[in-house]
């Protein structure tokens, strides 16, 4: 069950575009165990159907980063007691899982960046396909100001997204950079002038992708993916076979619409 203390969860008036928005506006979004536990439901029952999904923040900020609880949570276990140490191992892989499932959504998701977007705010963005941005939202990659290394998913997918000079850059040294520095760096692809037109072209976005062929952006979502981790030959070999497969798929919705409009082969005549 979602909690309503957490997340705000909505769809668009025609259910073509869920919207997940983090909903602790006091604590500036940041990210509390239970929102980890819940956001891979929340994202498996909207992407069951909905075409896309926006994430976003409600209040004056996007995601200001881990709860302190959770981070109090963290500062209690001895790591030279193994138990301790498995229990923040399990912590940490549960906390990259929840952002994964952005990731692994079979539909896009776009990240609607407005006010802070800090540490585990940047890790959540780099999981989605596409991020738009307002021009005043502020970003940093917080952890090593905190005695931290990013481990939930900033290292390792903010080089493949703005190149690894840039990257190093950033997270060296956490500096607070804005929408437009965000921009240029291919960080976010389009800023906006305030948080208004930001969630108008979000939901303009989203539903020109969601008047696509679900089977194509799904496809294409995968396809990517696939090729980020992969050599070049590898991902061609790879999307060759999967086009085969959906084209075959393709070619029976095709007869099956073309009997229903009674186009199909007639039934032989009895011979009786």
């Amino acid at each position: 069950m979602i909690d309503e203390a957490n997340f705000e969860v909505t769809r668009s008036d025609d259910n073509l575009v869920g919207f997940i928005a983090f909903n602790r506006p006091k604590r500036g979004n940041a990210v509390n165990l239970d929102m980890w536990r819940q956001l891979p439901e929340i994202v498996r029952q909207l992407e069951k159907d909905v075409k896309v999904i926006v994430l976003r923040g409600l209040g004056k900020h996007f995601c200001t980063g881990i709860d302190l609880d959770v981070l109090n949570t963290i500062t209690t276990l001895d790591g030279n007691k193994v138990e301790d140490a498995l229990k923040f191992r399990d912590l940490v892989l549960m906390m990259q899982e929840s952002i994964t499932s952005l990731e692994r959504c079979t539909v896009p998701v776009i990240a609607a960046v407005h006010g802070c977007c800090y540490g585990a705010g940047i890790d959540i963005i780099t999981a989605c396909d596409i991020r738009y941005s307002t021009q005043d939202a502020v970003f940093s990659v917080k952890e090593v100001d905190v005695g931290l290394a990013a481990d939930l998913g900033t290292l390792q997918r903010l080089p493949k997204i703005v190149g690894d000079g840039v990257a190093r850059e950033l997270c060296l040294t956490a500096r607070d950079f804005g929408g437009e520095e965000a921009r240029h760096a291919h960080l976010v692809t389009r800023t906006f002038p305030d948080h208004k037109s930001l969630m108008r072209g979000c939901c303009d976005l989203a539903h020109s992708i969601a008047n696509k062929d679900e089977f194509a952006v799904q496809g294409t979502k995968h396809i990517l993916l696939h090729a980020r981790e992969n050599s070049t030959e590898s991902a061609l070999n790879y999307v060759a076979v999967w086009n085969t497969a959906l084209l075959k798929k393709e070619q029976i919705l095709r007869q099956l619409a073309k009997r229903k409009r009674g186009g199909g082969a007639k039934a032989p005549k009895s011979k009786l």
